[in-house]
């Protein structure tokens, strides 16, 4: 079972940031999905309905700009062409609502990665 301190130590030394909460889930959840480097800070450039079973479903204003953590969902969300990259940022603005990335993605209902390649 890992530690705080030794999940903190290899977030600390990936350069991601450690969860304010301080659960060891958010500590495994971070390590698992998000990637060394700044966060993306995006709007939408048409309506998320366009895609019904894409991540960029989570962004459901096109007028709201979004900071979105480094990650292979980030980089799914940009690839999606609907929305305008604006910034990147290792720490959310002020004024940007903050995506976390869902406990369930890239977990198909057969429990296997779907983003992994063939």
């Amino acid at each position: 079972m890992a530690t705080k301190a030794g999940l903190a130590k290899q977030l600390r030394k990936q350069g991601i940031p450690i969860p304010k909460d301080g659960k060891i889930a958010d500590y495994e959840h971070r390590l698992k999905h998000w990637l060394p480097g700044p966060g993306w800070i995006v709007r939408l450039a048409k309506p998320s309905t366009r895609m019904p079973d894409h991540p960029v479903r989570l962004l459901t204003d096109t007028k709201t700009m979004y900071w979105i953590p480094n990650s292979d969902m980030a980089k799914e969300i940009i690839e999606s062409k609907i929305v305008f990259v604006l910034q990147r940022t290792t720490e959310p603005l002020k004024d940007t609502v903050v995506i976390e990335i869902p406990k369930d993605y890239g977990v198909n209902s057969d429990d296997s990665d779907s983003n992994t390649d063939s």
